[in-house]
Formats: structure tokens, C-alpha cells, sequence
């Protein structure tokens, strides 16, 4: 039965503020290990597993990001199968830190060892008995202030000395967060932009009290972790939905996903997000360079001469064209990108299977992308999805943009997304 607060927009379209979660906490248990553009916050997929995968053995996030929908499955008992995919270094690192069990007294442990030894290596470094050699990534001293260098230096090469692997990831991960924490970028942005020079005058980043207090809060999620989590098989796939993946055919019973929202330059940049973490991690040069560029939409179509079935992407292409043909193009590239993806999500689902995604609808050129009726309407296309429901949310806690500058004129912006809708179809 339907809440009292949804409000009829159209058939089985509704705005439904129970979705909002606005009060609730989303960083309990392992969900709060680091932050990632857009996260998908739990209370919406563990809502999403409990109406529409009572029934299901085999969950897929196909977008997995920071891997919430993966974590929630792994909370939930009757899974015995749970699969994230993801092109990201970063996102396949945190999602596979957040549902990796590991005793946490070894995290103590190790904790307590990092920081005494870094406690003397900081100390030789003040005396100058001691040379670190220090990473050279383009630009290190524009976003890291020196003595900020220095310490994420002696915490990184004491990491890398811990010899077992999980444990070691799950300290590169508060690293991560610490790298973010303490540069000098500004704070709760989606891009990266420098602090002004005002701010960045005042701006004295405590590198290793960021660290102590991220790494005690992580560990305090991973004895929440361990307490509730179920025995199922995780599965994280560095792969590309738009390709074959490694599932097998009608293997999926459940898909809960938040896609890309089709555009780095005015919405999320993931790759700029990451970019930071992933040159303090050692990833090479084109793989952090590449992340916007290989997702889906990152590389514009020719023309607007498409064959995709929907007449709602039709019709929004014709109206942003006649104001930017090549904006124009850009959202067409994302679109040709998903429906690959549909292809092989509709390979991957049994018959009976729910597709739940959350989706957002931007802006572009003053008009706004219906994602939720475009991603219907592809799937439909295929001849056996039956739409249930779409439930629009507002977004109070989402890490992304409620204005962006498209001109890059001051004080002109406009709005990108307030709101999601949750899409929730089935395979019949």
C-alpha cells in the first residue's frame, strides 16, 4: 500500500518523501570508511533489498562506486552471492576494504605500530638524521602544503611495510581519506578547486591526527562489520558493463545500482575525485588521467545520428541541439554508453528479477534529462520489463552539486539535481 505522503505525478510515478532518509545516519558500520561522489546512501538500498529481494540468492551493483548496494547485501541472509562492478582503481579499493572481514585487534595492532613508527621517523626528519624521498606527481606542491608531504610520506611508506595484504589495504584506504582530508583542495567539492589564498594561509592541516582519528573510526566499523555481516560469496570485478562480463547468462536475481550521471564537466568527476588518493597510491599517470575519459559518455559521438528506442531521448537531443549541437552529442554519448550496458544486464537477469536503479536528471542547456523514462524506455524496449514504480526522493546527503557554473561566469549557475528517481523494473 502506498504512503500517504506520495503525491501522483502520473501512472506509477510518485513523489515519495519516505525516501528522503533526510535524519537518518548513513555512515554506520563499514559505509562510512570513505567518502566517493554521489554514494548511494544504505537506507536506500537496504529498503530496495527488503521490498523487491526477499527471494533473491544473487545480487549485482553493475555501477558499484563505493560499494554500499554490495555491503547491504552482505548484511542481509539470503544472499549467497553478491557482485559489484567497476572501471575505478579507487572505488574497486574501498568497495573491497568495506566488506573484507579481518579480526580488529590485528587493526589495533597494526594501528598502534604505525603510529610509534611514525612517531620516530617524524622524529629523525626534525633532526635531520634521516632523508625521505618524497613523491614527485605532477603538481604536489600546489595541492599539499610541505610538511603535509612529509607526513603522508612517513604514514605511506609505513603502510607499504605491512605484509599482510587486507590489513594493508584497509590502512591505504584511511590513507586515501587522510590524502583528501588534508590537501589543499577546498572542502565538499565534487571537482577539484584550491583553496583561496586567504583560506589556504590559515589552512594547517594535523596530518597524522587525521589519520588516527579516521583509521580508530574505521576500526570501530569494522567490529560493527563483523558482528552483523552474513556468510555469502563477494564477488568485485574490475570489468566494464558496456562489455561481456564474466556473470553468467540469467544468473542475476537482483540489481540495485546508481549509474554515472553522464557528464564529468558539470556533474561529478569522478576522476577528479580520485585523482588525488590515486597518485598518492602509485597508480600510474594515464590510469588516473583516463578514469573520466573511459566512463560511460566520456567520448562524444560524431553526430546525433543514433538507432537507441526512445523517443524521450529523442525528443530532449532535438531541443539541446538547437541551442549546443556538441552538448548535444555529449549526452548522446552517455546514452549510447547505457545501452550497451542494458544489453548486458538484460544478458546477465533471470526472468523474474528486479532492476532497481536510482537515477538523477540533470540539466543541460537549460533543459532537463528525463534519465528515468530514457532508462524505461530502453529496457522496454526489449519486449519483457514491467515498470512497477518510480519514486522520486529529494537528496539531502548526496556528495555531488546542487548548482553548477556552466558559463563559468560568477554567480551565473544553475541547477543540476535536487532530487533522484528510484526506477524499479522487472524481467518478465
Amino acid at each position: 500500500m502506498l504512503s500517504q505522503k506520495l503525491n501522483n505525478l502520473g501512472e506509477k510515478k510518485f513523489i515519495d518523501t519516505s525516501w528522503d532518509f533526510r535524519k537518518e545516519y548513513t555512515k554506520s558500520i563499514t559505509h562510512g570508511y570513505h567518502t566517493y561522489p554521489a554514494m548511494m546512501i544504505p537506507q536506500i538500498a537496504r529498503r530496495l533489498i527488503r521490498s523487491y529481494g526477499k527471494n533473491a540468492n544473487i545480487l549485482l551493483d553493475p555501477f558499484m562506486g563505493s560499494g554500499t548496494a554490495l555491503l547491504e547485501g552482505i548484511l542481509h541472509s539470503q544472499f549467497k552471492e553478491v557482485y559489484g562492478i567497476d572501471i575505478n582503481p579507487l572505488a574497486l579499493l574501498i568497495s573491497k576494504v568495506k566488506i573484507t572481514p579481518i579480526e580488529p585487534q590485528q587493526l589495533w595492532d597494526e594501528y598502534h605500530k604505525l603510529v610509534k613508527n611514525y612517531l620516530s621517523d617524524k622524529n629523525e626528519v626534525s633532526f635531520k638524521q634521516k632523508k625521505i624521498e618524497t613523491p614527485k606527481f605532477f603538481n604536489i606542491d600546489f595541492w599539499f602544503k610541505p610538511e603535509a608531504i612529509i607526513d603522508l610520506t612517513l604514514i605511506k611508506n609505513n603502510i607499504e611495510k605491512i605484509k599482510n595484504k587486507d590489513i594493508k589495504n584497509f590502512f591505504l584506504i584511511v590513507f586515501s581519506e587522510t590524502v583528501r582530508n588534508v590537501s589543499n583542495t577546498r572542502k565538499r567539492e565534487y571537482k577539484l578547486y584550491r583553496l583561496n589564498p586567504e583560506a589556504l594561509k590559515k589552512h594547517n592541516p594535523k596530518t597524522i591526527e587525521e589519520f588516527r582519528n579516521k583509521a580508530k573510526k574505521n576500526i570501530y566499523g569494522m567490529e560493527e562489520f563483523i558482528k552483523e555481516k552474513y556468510n555469502c560469496k563477494v564477488h568485485i570485478l574490475d570489468e566494464d558493463t558496456r562489455y561481456k562480463t564474466s556473470l553468467q547468462d540469467n544468473s542475476v536475481d537482483l540489481i540495485i545500482t546508481s549509474p554515472p550521471y553522464g557528464d564529468s564537466g558539470t556533474t561529478v568527476a569522478y576522476g577528479q575525485f580520485s585523482r588525488l588518493a590515486l597518485q598518492w597510491l602509485d597508480y600510474d599517470k594515464q590510469t588516473v588521467s583516463d578514469i573520466d575519459k573511459i566512463s560511460l559518455g566520456g567520448i562524444p559521438t560524431k553526430d546525433l545520428k543514433n538507432y537507441l528506442s526512445s523517443p524521450t531521448l529523442k525528443k530532449t537531443l532535438n531541443k539541446i541541439s538547437k541551442i549546443d549541437p556538441r552538448r548535444a552529442k555529449d549526452v548522446l554519448s552517455f546514452y549510447v554508453d547505457f545501452d550497451k550496458c542494458v544489453e548486458e544486464l538484460h544478458r546477465v537477469t533471470k526472468k523474474g528479477a528486479f532492476l532497481c536503479f536510482v537515477v538523477g536528471n540533470r540539466t543541460v542547456k537549460g533543459t532537463q534529462i528525463p534519465t528515468d523514462e530514457i532508462v524505461l524506455e530502453l529496457f522496454q524496449a526489449k519486449n519483457n520489463y514491467k515498470h512497477h514504480n518510480t519514486f522520486i526522493r529529494n537528496i539531502p546527503h548526496k556528495r555531488m552539486p546542487k548548482l553548477n557554473s556552466p558559463t563559468n561566469i560568477t554567480g551565473n549557475h544553475a541547477v543540476t539535481m535536487n532530487e533522484e528517481w528510484i526506477v524499479i523494473l522487472e524481467k518478465q
